[in-house]
């Protein structure tokens, strides 16, 4: 539990390359057609790309400085699991005419590559052949043989290199992909030798190349030994919403075209110099089956089709909180087993670049999400209630906001006198003083929704398919959500309520009798939780349990309706440390999350400070 895992190497330039013949021919089905799956180059040498040492990342990083950055650690299963902010960037505003341009948000389509790289070793090749005329220039590279190349690969780990696919479909012509990959790159940190694999060593998928009337490499890349290695490979997604990881993928080594000593090869043929702590990657590894896919572009073809997991939610691309967990082995008789430990990391959600987009035209023509059938949103409410704090939450999560630029909610914060006028007499049929309406319409008819929880509910169920989710799909952890908020909801909300309060002083006569009833109300309530929240933490012994109430890895409807009664806690001078100090840590991971940052009281216009 004290092991710091570091970056194997010093990692002076990195390197990927597209070598798996089968993951090139599924991505170039999908955007080319079948006939044209390859590039005519493809067959020809190994195409590569040079990508960012500075964000490559260690799988379980549990050191000071990445903590500091966004690798701030979560834990599965009592391990500590490194973490990758998912990105923001330009889109292509209509993904059938990139004519129209572009707008700035967040990543929807994020991906992961699974992927095996290696570290190069031994000294730099250098040309002998100076110039000494130019004394204090930098040496420079030769080409290296097949034979050398062999030599110099010092040993493999795993590697997820982590795609924004939409932003990579707006910029990756004529150049190739640029920030929708260099965000985050994640590697295992035991580095296992070309000496161990040796006993693992096999044909490849393609058996020969130059088989069949396709081309045979140029004679600097004919590789006499030419293979792979029979290293299994493995992928499953953990959804913060429980404990229980799912296996979406199995793949090989050994499906790669074009091998380790030929990418090596190939990268100094013009003579760059290739330096010890270089690291090259293979790329995607796919094989011919839909279960051997290495990445979700192809699991879901493009966004065609859904991966099931086993806690019964699918994915078509990654989702906030999700963590994805690579292994890799091999195991022969009479050889023994050896493994790559484990690649694994959470996605944690964007945090926008301090721009605002929501004045930005939506093109008609722009297809619309499933979600846009309920349009026009208002949220009609008070800066001071905590039911709207809780819907502001809800709204956030399901990216309502930022998303639907010219269906932006707007939060109607009502004064007191309008609260109960006759405008409003029919949105606030209740006539309660802090009213919490959402109007929207479906299709042409106006809908509105009062309580906070039948909105959280409707949003939710409306809107499954995009943002966060409040609601886990796993029944115990859905469950204990739900015993918080009712406890919340029948016992903190209604005991502390302003007009329960006023109602008490005006009965009693005394002045600040409500106030008091209300301190004891709130405290004796959020004990209630505390002894909840703390009894699930225990279950997880701490050190597997996520940092939010139901020991998750992302906040529930649990956390959004605390977070208004510990601020109401606050306001009634309650001593919070003392009553619910689990509560009080849950809260600082919280307020730190984009959903809850601008829902917050202080954060609305008509505040009063």
């Amino acid at each position: 539990s004290t092991t710091l895992y570091h970056l194997p190497a010093s990692i002076g330039d990195y390197t990927d390359f597209y070598s798996s013949r089968e993951h090139a021919t599924n991505v170039g089905i999908m955007f080319r057609g079948r006939d044209n799956a390859l590039q005519p180059n493809w067959l020809h040498l190994p195409v590569g790309y040079h990508g960012r040492s500075s964000s490559v990342y260690p799988s379980l990083a549990s050191s000071a400085t990445t903590a500091e950055n966004d690798c701030e650690r979560n834990l599965v299963g009592g391990e500590k699991m490194s973490t990758v902010r998912r990105p923001c960037g330009q889109l292509q505003v209509d993904p059938l005419d990139p004519a129209k341009g572009s707008i700035y948000g967040p990543c929807k389509l994020m991906d992961f590559e699974l992927e095996v790289a290696f570290f190069v070793g031994g000294p730099t090749n250098t040309d002998n052949e100076q110039d000494h005329n130019q004394q204090h220039q930098q040496p420079r590279g030769r080409p290296l043989t097949l034979s050398e190349a062999q030599d110099r690969i010092f040993g493999y780990v795993l590697m997820n290199d982590w795609s924004a696919r939409d932003i990579q479909k707006w910029e990756y012509v004529p150049l190739g992909p640029f920030t929708s990959k260099n965000f985050a790159t994640t590697i295992s940190t035991w580095v296992v030798t070309s000496m161990a694999l040796e006993p693992f060593r096999c044909e490849t998928s393609a058996g020969v190349q130059g088989g069949g009337g396709e081309p045979v490499p140029l004679e600097y890349l004919k590789d006499p030994n030419y293979g792979s290695y029979d290293v299994n490979l493995s992928v499953s997604i953990q959804p913060s919403s429980t404990s229980a990881s799912t296996q979406i993928c199995t793949s090989n080594l050994k499906h790669m075209y074009w091998s380790s000593a030929q990418q090596l090869v190939h990268h100094s043929v013009t003579g760059c110099p290739m330096n010890a702590g270089d690291l090259l990657a293979s790329g995607t590894i796919s094989g011919k089956e839909q279960h051997n896919f290495g990445s979700m572009l192809e699991l879901s073809w493009k966004g065609s089709r859904e991966v099931k997991l086993e806690n019964g939610e699918v994915r078509k691309f990654l989702k906030d909180g999700d963590a994805v967990i690579m292994k890799g082995w091999c195991q022969r008789e009479g050889s023994g087993r050896v493994g790559f430990g484990q690649c694994s990391a959470r996605i944690l959600p964007a945090i926008p670049f301090p721009y605002d987009s929501s004045k930005e035209k939506v093109v008609e023509s722009t297809p619309k999400q499933p979600g846009e059938r309920y349009t026009n949103f208002k949220l009609y409410g008070c800066w001071w209630s905590s039911c709207s704090w809780t819907v502001r939450i809800a709204l956030a999560a399901k990216g309502i906001p930022s998303e639907y630029d010219t269906h932006i909610p707007i939060n109607i914060n009502l004064d007191e006198k309008a609260l109960t006028s006759d405008k409003h007499s029919s949105i606030n049929p209740m006539q309660q003083q802090a009213p919490t309406v959402l109007e929207f319409m479906d299709g042409g008819n106006v809908v509105r929704i009062s309580q906070s929880l039948a909105i959280i509910e409707f949003l939710e169920t409306a809107f499954d398919h995009r943002g966060g989710r409040l609601l886990p799909l796993d029944p115990v952890a859905r469950a204990k959500v739900k015993e918080i908020v009712e406890v919340i909801n029948s016992v903190t909300q209604q005991l502390q309520n302003s007009s329960v309060m006023g109602m008490i002083d005006s009965i009693s006569g005394k002045e600040s009798l409500g106030e008091e009833f209300g301190k004891q109300a709130i405290m004796n309530s959020l004990s209630s939780v505390e002894k909840i929240v703390a009894a699930i933490h225990s279950i997880y012994h701490a050190s597997a349990a996520g940092p939010f109430a139901t020991g998750s890895f992302g906040p529930t409807l649990a956390d959004a309706c605390l977070a208004p009664q510990l601020y109401n806690a606050r306001r009634l001078c309650v001593d919070l440390e003392g009553v619910c100090p689990t509560l009080v840590e849950i809260e600082k991971k919280y307020n730190d999350h984009p959903w809850f940052q601008n829902a917050q009281t202080e954060a609305q216009l008509d505040a009063v400070k």
